[in-house]
């Protein structure tokens, strides 16, 4: 680690100004000059640039990649409970810059290690009633983010914020990519609009500049806080935190702490965004690697859940009760045929019957033995995954975490679904106490080595770094809505979600539907993509989780099977190579020697040629998975061919069609 220490007189003057911004025609800003010592930090590669300004003794902030300004000043600071803003009249009294530059290896992800390479300026501040705090802001060749340090001192002996000053005032009119703000939810549809246009979001919230320049929005490292939204205010986004209900605080909390990072991903295409790893660095290393970590393994599952979403069965005991012993046996047959490494029985436990939130988490229905179908997994080398279905009811089942998890350790589970289904009593899914709460669950689950799929749960912010057992989180509109939702999921929908959602972290969408015309109870409710998109799900979509989540009887009749058997869920590396928000992506991921593709369309077919030169050296065989005829999108065309690096494969995409290839060495 270098660091530089500067000072405080130097850089006052340094920063007494924000840097001059001119519009530019293309919707960005050129850079103008400023002081030579200005409170700059830069990316290493020199692109990306964030500057502090103090002006009049307000604290702001601009970004700039190359010649061109991405936020112009925007401002910076915390809205506290006493009426006064951190941040709102202040003098630098010191800066350092520091660098850094490691590679970390994740027990797994998206690519079997990871760079974490930035600068760092951290400026330290005092206001005129005498607060200190410092803002540490970092640079990466892939985003920059920027936090607030608030230390302990006799003036401030918490922090109860109200909400933040901060704000991200783009350049220009870019596109923008978001989903209505909910404080409850983030399985909303995404749009699309103008950024002057648009309305308040949850985060991630991605943008498009004419110049090609692409910008996301989200935060990392997000503990012992109220989650981020952004409003429109004044031709600016501001972030606004998740409130409490009946508080004027929406965070209470220690001084001595910083708040999470708020961060901008920023790259020079679209498929730049998915291939960064911009908010797993901004998270500390592993907190839970100390020892074994054998039991942290990611995995496909089949379900008795898409049975129940189409109504055939009920989570509640009874004549159509889903989860009987008998059926999971049968799944966990299916499962051990085909390599599938879990079995999800939703409904196994007691409770269904009432309200969702008055569950037993460790009395399983009559009709379910879970001891026995637990070791009757193991012999065929399939894992229960158990699940917790709150009903929102989150006090009642934070008095039985301890037993249920003793219980599940004692029996060997290692696996765990939890849902937030309906309205937390006193608080929102997104406030301060369910993000604490959210994380307790994660804590105390390591602690009995646990893997957690968690639904209904607040958005992901690089977690996963600290917290490898965090297999998935939902917080997403997946695929149970074309079967519950007469709008189901648009293929539009499924064609943004890979630059905003899922920059976030890993998403249990649940794919892998085979019969996608299946609708069993003839109300227009069904799958709206062919198979061959199904199966481009398994590569596209980043998932620690992933569910084949059709009946058994319908992946008996579908070919698509050996594609499900054979897909990894962990990689070694993983690129981009050709995407367009909400039009079409083709992503290639590396597990061993072997190459998968998943390749999708949006709301319109199309043909993508793509160059195979991240294949290595010789001979390849190609076998892929594609749209057969357009009156039969459950049909699929099944290939095989010998390829090597110097060709260009080709997807013949249908609308929200797909193909999926697994590219091995030939023998």
């Amino acid at each position: 680690m270098r660091r530089t220490w500067c000072g405080s007189r130097v850089l006052r003057a340094a920063v007494a100004a924000f840097v001059s911004l001119g519009a530019l025609a293309g919707g960005e800003a050129a850079v103008g000059t400023h002081h030579p010592g200005a409170s700059t930090v830069r990316s290493p590669n020199g692109v990306l640039s964030l500057t502090l300004s103090v002006d009049g003794g307000r604290l702001g902030y601009s970004v700039g990649r190359g010649g061109s300004v991405l936020v112009q000043p925007s401002g910076l600071g915390l809205r506290l409970a006493d009426g006064t803003v951190l941040g709102g009249d202040v003098r630098v009294t010191g800066s350092r810059v520091t660098s850094r530059d490691t590679t970390w290896r994740p027990l797994w992800g998206a690519d079997s290690q990871v760079r974490d390479h930035y600068r760092e300026l951290t400026v330290e501040f005092r206001q005129a009633d005498g607060r200190i705090f410092s803002v540490v802001a970092r640079a990466y060749d892939d985003g920059v983010a920027f936090r607030y340090q608030v230390p302990r001192q006799a003036g401030l002996p918490s922090l109860e914020i109200v909400d933040e000053v901060t704000e991200f005032a783009l350049a220009g009119n870019p596109e923008a990519w978001w989903t209505e703000r909910d404080f409850d939810t983030d399985e909303n549809m995404w749009r699309s609009s103008g950024y002057g246009a648009m309305g308040a979001s949850n985060t991630p919230v991605t943008f498009r500049y004419p110049s090609g320049t692409y910008l996301s929005i989200h935060e990392a490292d997000l503990n012992d806080y109220a989650a981020m939204t952004v409003v429109p205010e004044r031709g600016r986004l501001r972030a606004a935190l998740v409130p409490t209900p009946g508080r004027t605080a929406a965070v209470v909390t220690r001084t001595g702490r910083a708040t999470p990072w708020r961060v901008l991903t920023i790259a020079g295409t679209a498929g730049g965004l998915i291939e960064s790893h911009l908010a797993e660095n901004l998270n500390p290393p592993c907190a839970i690697c100390g020892g074994d970590t054998s039991w942290i393994k990611p995995a496909k599952y089949v379900g008795i859940w898409w049975l129940i979403q189409h109504g055939q069965a009920t989570w509640k005991a009874g004549p159509r009760h889903g989860a009987t012993t008998r059926r999971a046996k049968q799944y966990i047959d299916f499962a051990a045929a085909h390599g599938i490494h879990g079995l999800l029985a939703e409904g196994w436990n007691r409770g269904w019957e009432g309200s969702w939130a008055d569950q037993d988490f460790t009395k399983a229905t009559s009709d379910f033995d879970l001891a026995e179908v637990v070791a009757y997994g193991k012999s065929k080398g399939v894992e229960f995954i158990a699940h917790n279905e709150t009903g929102a009811g989150v006090d009642g089942y934070a008095k039985q975490i301890d037993a249920a998890f003793t219980l599940y350790e004692s029996l060997g589970i290692r696996y765990l679904k939890t849902g937030y289904v309906g309205d937390v009593p006193g608080h929102h899914h997104y406030d301060q106490r369910m993000v604490n709460h959210y994380r307790l669950v994660l804590e105390k689950a390591a602690r009995h080595r646990i893997n957690v799929d968690c639904h209904e749960c607040v958005h992901a912010t690089g977690e996963v770094r600290t917290f490898p057992n965090a297999l998935a989180r939902e917080a997403v509109r997946g695929q149970e809505w074309d079967a519950i939702d007469d709008d189901g999921d648009t293929p539009e929908h499924t064609l943004v979600l890979p630059f905003t959602r899922m920059l976030s972290g890993p998403m249990d969408f649940t794919p892998g539907i085979m019969d996608v015309l299946w609708d069993p109870r003839k109300n227009g409710r069904r799958v709206r993509t062919t198979a061959a998109k199904q199966l481009a799900y398994y590569v596209a979509y980043f998932s620690g989780v992933q569910m084949a989540a059709d009946l058994p009887e319908h992946y008996a009749k579908s070919p698509g099977l050996k594609f499900i058997e054979d897909v990894p869920v962990t990689w070694d590396e993983t690129k981009v190579l050709s995407a367009d928000i909400g039009d079409h992506l083709v992503v290639a991921r590396r597990s061993g020697a072997d190459w998968y593709v998943g390749a999708m369309a949006g709301e319109r077919a199309r043909t993508v040629r793509y160059p195979l030169s991240f294949l290595g050296a010789g001979t390849w065989v190609a076998e892929s998975y594609s749209d057969a005829r357009k009156d039969d999108p459950a049909a699929l065309d099944v290939g095989r061919s010998a390829v090597t690096r110097d060709d260009v494969f080709t997807a013949v995409l249908q609308r929200s069609g797909g193909q999926a290839v697994r590219f091995r060495p030939a023998a």
